[in-house]
Formats: C-alpha cells, sequence, structure tokens
C-alpha cells in the first residue's frame, strides 16, 4: 500500500529535500513518499541505491566472522551525481530505509537533516510499539492456560468454550 506520508513533509520541508521515499529494503517497494509526483528515474536510482548499499555492506560490512548484518541501524550512505544531485540513504527499521533526493547545496545543512531523520526515525518507531503493544494480551496468563474468553476480528467478546 503506498501512501503519502505528510510527516515527512512536515519534518523535511524545511531541509531542502526534493524527493523522499520509505523502502522496504528487502522488495524495494516504497512505502510511501511526499505528495510530489513520482518520475520512474528517480524511483530506479533509489533503487540502485539500495542494491548498492546491501551489496557493499554484505562485503565489507560483516565482521571477520562473518557474524553481524549487512543492513543495520548505522546504516546510511550519501551519493553524489554529476548533475548536483544528492541522494541520502538511512537505515529507520531493520526492514525500511528512507531515501532522499535533495541538490548538493541543500546537504550543506546536513545536521538539519540528521535531526529531522532523528525525529522521524523515532515517531515511525513509536508507531510500530503502539502496534505491538496493542496485540500483546493483557493480565496475567500462563502459556498452557485455556482463556475463557477471546475477541472476534470486530472487537466484541465471544466465548471459547
Amino acid at each position: 500500500m503506498k501512501c503519502s506520508f505528510d510527516l515527512v513533509i512536515l519534518v523535511f520541508q524545511n531541509s531542502g529535500i526534493e524527493k523522499a521515499f520509505l523502502f522496504d529494503v528487502v522488495s524495494k517497494i516504497y512505502i510511501a513518499t511526499d505528495s510530489s509526483p513520482v518520475d520512474m528515474q528517480s524511483y530506479e536510482l533509489c533503487c540502485d541505491m539500495i542494491d548498492v548499499v546491501i551489496d557493499v555492506s554484505c562485503i565489507y560490512g560483516l565482521k571477520e566472522d562473518g557474524s553481524g548484518s549487512a543492513y543495520d541501524k548505522e546504516s546510511m550512505a550519501i551519493i553524489k551525481l554529476n548533475n548536483t544531485t544528492v541522494l541520502y540513504l538511512k537505515e529507520v527499521t531493520k526492514f525500511l530505509a528512507l531515501v532522499c533526493i535533495l541538490r548538493e547545496e541543500s546537504f550543506e545543512r546536513k545536521g538539519l537533516i540528521d535531526y529531522n531523520f532523528h525525529c522521524f526515525r523515532k515517531a515511525i518507531h513509536e508507531v510500530f510499539e503502539v502496534g505491538v503493544s496493542t496485540q500483546r494480551p493483557v493480565g496475567p496468563q500462563s502459556p498452557g492456560s485455556p482463556c475463557t474468553k477471546a475477541v472476534a476480528l470486530n472487537g466484541t467478546p465471544r466465548s471459547t468454550v
């Protein structure tokens, strides 16, 4: 499901970012983007960047014993193209990356961009924490004890006895 994520617009509007995508790293499908139109060339450029980051990380990013992860919370990349465009990728979660396209002169404010990214990442993590916490059972239950009540998908209680 692709949607517009206005939070990115609010967070990055003063950073000079022209286009931002939130990608699923494995499938390279963008989960969300800002409200500006998506052109295929920008999308493909971002997908290629993800491939490069993963490939280089697999070769040089693992520990000597082969342990670790090629894509982790420290993963990031900056690619400066010859047309004054900068591609900036940062890890958001284990499976998501934010890829931004901006002009070189806007990238001079990297500190502001990084701060805004930190705020965005924190908000995404909070969304996932809320989602996980609403799925956890409430109250002390042992793993083997039968429940006397369950909740249907619409939220109404139903008996399981």
